[in-house]
């Protein structure tokens, strides 16, 4: 069995492994986006990886959007892109042990990685 903690998922990003990563938000995850209009919901993305999709909500005024990730890399990613995004948002951590209520849960691949486990 993989041990999916920290250390894997930061040499995954750190050895560009992460064939997973669309380079952009995904096609339907974007259309889903730009039909909402409420710009003050709570979103959260688990397991968010590079954060296309948070970095184009945080684009469009989503400003609520949160993200975690067991890997600070790719936290560290989104924080250079999406420029003014909040430290407090971008949550180094175990989804599981996390808590916290939210509006929205957008996922993409996060829910795939465990059914591997």
């Amino acid at each position: 069995m993989i041990d999916l903690n920290e250390d894997f998922w930061s040499n995954r990003y750190r050895e560009g492994t992460d064939a997973w990563d669309l380079g952009a938000p995904s096609t339907p995850l974007k259309e889903y986006i730009d039909g909402l209009t409420d710009k003050s919901l709570k979103i959260l993305i688990p397991g968010a990886g590079n954060s296309h999709e948070a970095e184009y909500l945080w684009a469009l005024g989503f400003t609520n959007t949160h993200v975690i990730d067991l890997a600070k890399e790719p936290l560290e990613n989104l924080k250079t892109r999406a420029i003014g995004f909040p430290d407090n948002q971008a949550i180094q951590g175990d989804f599981f042990e996390h808590t916290g209520e939210y509006d929205l849960v957008l996922e993409q691949t996060f829910f795939v990685q465990l059914v591997q486990r």
